[in-house]
Formats: C-alpha cells, structure tokens, sequence
C-alpha cells in the first residue's frame, strides 16, 4: 500500500510533468525588460497621459517616484525593477490597450500635421487650383477666407510670409483628417 505522498504516475490520467509549461529562464528576463519597458514608457508619460490609464494606487506612486529620479541613474534603474515587479503582480492588458490608443493617437496626430503642412505648400505654391482642390477633399473649409490668405501673403513683402504662411495652417488644420 502507498502513502499519499508516494502517489503513482499514471499515463493515461495525462497529470504529470507534461502537464507543466515550463519557460526559459531567458523567456523570464525578457517578460521582466518588457515590464520594465512598459514603466519607462509610463513614466515618459505627463500626468494628464497617466490619468487615462488603468493604474492602481502603489503604481501611480512608482511611477511618480520614477519620474522624480531622472538624473540618479543607479536609483532610477531600482525603481523601474520595481515597477516591472508591480506590473507582473496585475493584468497589463488594460495598460497596453491605454498606451497603444495614446500612441496611435500621437501618430494620427503627426499624420495630420505633415498633411496640413503639404497643403499649405501646395496652395503656397500653386495657388487656386490646390485651394479649389483641397476645398473639394474637405468641402467644410473656407474658400473664400483660404483664397484671402493666399493673395495677403502673394502681396507681402519677405519678412511677412511667415505671418500668412501660420495663418493659412491655422485654417486648414482644424479639418483636415488624415486617412
């Protein structure tokens, strides 16, 4: 007879060591750097950012430390440890949604900036054509007030340009939408 603590292995039952998922030691330490990773990521972050992000109290803490302790390098390395500890105690899944929306954001953000600024060029450059062209891409633009700028800025002497080349992007880039 075997005591419980002899229990025998039995193949069919499929318990054992097959069972086990067993991950690398370097699979562990990359997990740990890409935690540590996303805490750099969030202490990159103003605090406008980091309130629309999931967080729990102990992290916001961290992080705010961290963000203090940006020119002690040897501190800033322990903390960011502890960061990436906190981070493999939770579901980080709402946190990577979070920084993956404030990310495509930024870059939907730049996207329309250097959108804005080819039109400004072109309408610079070629004048009613781009306007009348642009005009029919984004129909909720002004014309008439487009066409005004253009001429003031025909009509400037050199040093003035710039004021009317900022103004022309001022009206555009509210409606422009990048795609």
């Amino acid at each position: 007879m075997k005591s419980a603590d002899e229990a025998e292995f039995d193949p069919q039952s499929g318990s054992g060591e097959d069972d086990i998922e067993w991950v690398s030691k370097s699979q562990l330490k990359r997990d740990s750097k890409a935690l540590q990773d996303l805490g750099r990521t969030l202490a990159a972050y103003n605090p406008q950012r980091l309130a629309t992000i999931p967080l729990d109290d102990a992290l916001k803490d961290a992080i705010a430390l961290a963000q203090k302790l940006h020119n002690k390098r040897g501190a800033q390395k322990r903390q960011f440890q502890f960061i990436g500890k906190l981070l493999r105690g939770m579901d980080v899944a709402p946190i990577l949604e979070a920084v993956e929306r404030i990310e495509n954001a930024d870059r939907y953000d730049a996207i329309r900036f250097r959108l804005s600024e080819q039109w400004r060029e072109r309408i610079l450059s070629e004048g009613d054509p781009a306007i009348n062209a642009l005009c029919e891409e984004y129909p909720n633009l002004q014309r008439q007030e487009l066409r005004q700028i253009r001429r003031n800025w025909s009509r400037a002497p050199d040093d003035k340009k710039a004021r009317y080349a900022r103004q022309l992007f001022k009206a555009i880039a509210p409606s422009i939408q990048a795609d």
